[in-house]
């Protein structure tokens, strides 16, 4: 017997935070408004008609269900989860569906849909700015906003630091990234002067440099993020830092062009709000995940992860929950990222990766 799912099941989105900066443009949001605003603008250029919830500051709902970062639940009528994942697949999720409630009459397909994400075409300069080496083993560091000097945050701080800073050691490098939120339409002014980021540090620390510019910029603007690299060592200290940020920024409609000074608190404490930057999250996590097969089976058991790694690599791929990533799931969710070489977004090629949801109700 086939089912109209229309009739049966209701999607929704569910809109927690910007994991991984710099893909498609987005930036983390710093307050609720901007979350909310985030969440029109996807509507706008997803052209999805599946609602979206938006979560609070303090990602409550993704608190609630386990922390997922691309989790995917169905609920019954009575709210009880009858199904849940870590990490959604359209695949699966049609073949549960298909289980609880019956096989759809037609099966559409992404092809078929007009959604596509494409980038804005803002004709401003990008690729202009040379991008820095870094270190490895950056972690996302806690960074909150303290004073906004009366302006929105057209400017988001990232902070990140080595492993030898979080540990006991206590000194490494950070690493700071200052992104334009595209949602403000607005551009570095060159002409103007340079991004200056400058540091407080409590007693008993050092830090080299203490205040740092930008570098020249040939183009009068640009959109590209400004990075900063810094040497420290904390001593006994797990006070937070405070950064200054002091930028001009015109908005692309000539309306404005104005200097901003923006205040942060960045803690020595790693983030689970904040994921990796692009182009470094599968290469570092999962890019040989075949090599844990070690009986040479093709497929991988909990005891053939590294310890302390199970519940990572069995939560993103295990589809059907029986504790064994199987063969097949490697190769299902390696395609999901490009058969390994990186986030599809990362490509830059205008589109939502195929495996991506659909906006039609009997997916």
């Amino acid at each position: 017997m086939y089912h109209d799912y229309r009739d049966k099941v209701r999607f929704y989105y569910v809109y927690k935070h910007v994991q991984h900066p710099e893909i498609n443009n987005f930036v983390s949001a710093f307050n609720l408004e901007e979350r909310l605003r985030h969440v029109q603008e996807a509507k706008r250029r997803l052209k999805t008609e599946i609602p979206w919830i938006c979560d609070d500051m303090d990602n409550s709902f993704k608190q609630a269900f386990g922390g997922a970062p691309n989790g995917e639940f169905i609920l019954d009528p009575q709210g009880k989860i009858v199904r849940k994942r870590f990490w959604s697949n359209p695949q699966v999720l049609r073949e549960d569906l298909a289980e609880l409630v019956g096989p759809s009459k037609t099966v559409t397909q992404v092809d078929a849909l007009s959604a596509r994400f494409t980038l804005e075409n803002r004709q401003i300069a990008s690729g202009v700015v040379p991008k820095i080496t870094l270190p490895a083993g950056l972690a996302p560091l806690v960074v909150e906003p303290v004073d906004d000097g009366g302006f929105p945050y057209f400017a988001k701080l990232r902070a990140e630091a080595t492993s030898g800073l979080l540990g006991e050691a206590a000194e490494g490098k950070l690493y700071f990234a200052v992104y334009l939120d595209p949602l403000y339409k607005v551009h570095w002014n060159n002409r103007a002067g340079k991004v200056r980021l400058k540091i407080a540090i409590p007693p008993g620390t050092a830090a080299d440099p203490l205040e740092m510019m930008s570098p020249e910029v040939a183009a009068d603007a640009d959109v590209d993020p400004r990075q900063f690299l810094v040497e420290m060592a904390r001593g006994d200290s797990t006070r937070p830092i405070r950064v200054e940020l002091a930028y001009t920024v015109c908005d692309d409609a000539e309306n404005f062009c104005t200097e901003v000074v923006q205040q942060y608190r960045v803690e020595f404490k790693r983030t689970g709000n904040v994921g990796s930057r692009p182009g470094i999250f599968m290469p570092a996590m999962f890019a040989k995940i075949r090599e844990f097969d070690k009986n040479g089976d093709g497929d991988i058991t909990e005891d053939e992860l590294p310890p302390g790694s199970v519940s990572l690599y069995v939560g993103h791929a295990d589809y059907n929950g029986n504790g064994t990533i199987e063969a097949a799931e490697i190769d299902t969710f390696l395609q999901m990222f490009n058969n390994g070489k990186g986030f599809a977004s990362d490509r830059n090629d205008g589109q939502v990766p195929k495996e991506g949801p659909s906006n039609d109700s009997d997916q």
